[in-house]
């Protein structure tokens, strides 16, 4: 279960998600109170609010958060949120909402964002932007609002982005005659065929995938497997999808812990803030992430910061304006926002600003090869292009997630046979679905 700690371990960074509330409200001094649901506070949205209501002083904006983290007492460590805490308040947030009780506005992230859409739960955002003349649609990336969309509707605005894509070791490939095409998209089997010719030729290196591959298999393919509410488990193509992958792990081609991360030739990262998308190794490179198919769908991409607004809010004007302040030039630039802002004018700048402390050699990272200036402009391109084709977003119910990797691991160590695991998890799924 080592990957499933690890996942959790990099997804809590990522994880702003809701939690229950009771909608707006009256204050006693007359201001309307916008509830916002949150697994827990960051500094960000503190900052957000602070700021939102200094400037409109009739609105309170309440964050009411699920869980604070807390320190363990041992050198200020914060105490990591559990398994356990992240399913509660999926369930939590889920059921008030189902009931009509839940807060004005939720971050959806890891929440069930098909069946909230599906009972109607959400505002279409696009209706308020063609009602709305002082918002600015074009100052966002179109491309990644289009991939968010459910349908023809936009119900949940990302107010941040991070890119999925592999880092590879360029000076490993070439010594290791190798020719893998950065531009072109490749399949996991075309992937595995690379990681062997690299084993055999040295034993050392190998390729390591910092996420569990089952999610990566089943977020790719969560249409065919989730859709509609119909699991689809107990089919071969779930089957075979296990199979392919424990003998990438059987055959040592693939580890899943940090520590192995010094002899990775291919690493799987995310792009999430322009300091980090720019400072790579200069022997670093940037590939496009394996599929099952192998056909070019664009670079997918997970939100950051997914906001979704409670169809049966009564604040919805104030909760509006709320989610315009936060995709303002001002918040955006923010240094606590984690991710790629969604503010195509904010991101370029920021690029431009990680590109200038390079040159000026005053950039304070512990990183052992930053690039000079012309590879830093050409790398900035490069980012912008691959932002540019952004247009798969990864994203799935992460309780159906951990089901499987949690069958999953009785057929990877050979104690039952796919078979039996696909129909576990098809059951378990399917209850799950129903409730």
């Amino acid at each position: 279960m080592k990957e499933l700690g690890l996942l959790l371990t990099l997804s809590i960074v990522l994880l702003i998600s809701a939690c229950s509330g009771n909608g707006g409200s009256e204050t006693k001094g007359g201001k309307k109170t916008v509830v916002l649901s949150v697994m827990t506070k960051d500094r960000f949205l503190e900052t957000a609010v602070r700021k939102f209501e200094e400037k409109n002083q009739d609105v309170h904006i309440e964050i009411q958060e699920y869980k604070a983290l807390e320190e363990t007492g041992e050198g200020g460590a914060i105490e990591p949120t559990s398994m356990a805490d992240v399913e509660k308040y999926v369930q939590s947030v889920t059921t008030q909402m189902i009931s009509g009780k839940g807060a004005d506005l939720i971050l959806m992230n890891n929440l069930p964002q098909d069946k909230f859409v599906e009972k109607k739960m959400l505002v279409n955002l696009y209706d308020l932007m063609v009602k709305d003349s002082s918002f600015d649609r074009n100052a966002l990336y179109a491309n990644i609002l289009k991939a968010s969309q459910d349908g023809d509707g936009l119900y949940v605005m990302p107010l941040a982005f991070s890119l999925d894509l592999v880092r590879g070791n360029t000076e490993l490939v070439k010594k290791a005659n190798i020719s893998v095409d950065r531009d072109k998209p490749w399949s996991w089997s075309q992937f595995k065929d690379v990681a062997r010719k690299m084993k055999q030729q040295n034993e050392e290196y190998y390729n390591v995938l910092f996420t569990p591959l089952l999610f990566e298999y089943i977020e790719e393919n969560y249409d065919q497997l989730v859709g509609q509410g119909n699991p689809n488990f107990d089919s071969d193509l779930f089957r075979n999808m296990m199979k392919e992958i424990k003998s990438m792990y059987d055959e040592g081609l693939i580890s899943g812990g940090i520590s192995d991360s010094g002899q990775a030739v291919f690493q799987m990262v995310g792009i999430q803030n322009p300091t980090a998308a720019l400072t790579m190794p200069s022997d670093m490179e940037y590939y496009q992430k394996p599929s099952a198919s192998g056909k070019k769908e664009g670079v997918p991409f997970k939100s950051i910061y997914s906001l979704g607004l409670n169809s049966k809010s009564d604040v919805q004007p104030e909760a509006w304006e709320f989610i315009k302040f936060l995709l303002s030039d001002e918040m955006q630039a923010e240094p606590d926002l984690f991710g790629l802002p969604m503010n195509k004018g904010v991101t370029d700048k920021k690029l431009n600003e990680v590109m200038q402390k390079i040159e000026n050699g005053t950039l304070d990272l512990p990183i052992d090869k930053l690039l000079d200036g012309e590879t830093t402009k050409k790398r900035i391109e490069e980012v912008k292009k691959l932002i540019s084709e952004a247009g798969v977003q990864r994203s799935s119910d992460m309780k159906v997630l951990n089901i499987a990797l949690e069958e999953f691991e009785s057929f990877q160590s050979g104690q039952k046979s796919a078979e039996e695991v696909s129909k576990l998890i098809q059951n378990r799924v399917k209850t799950y679905l129903n409730e």
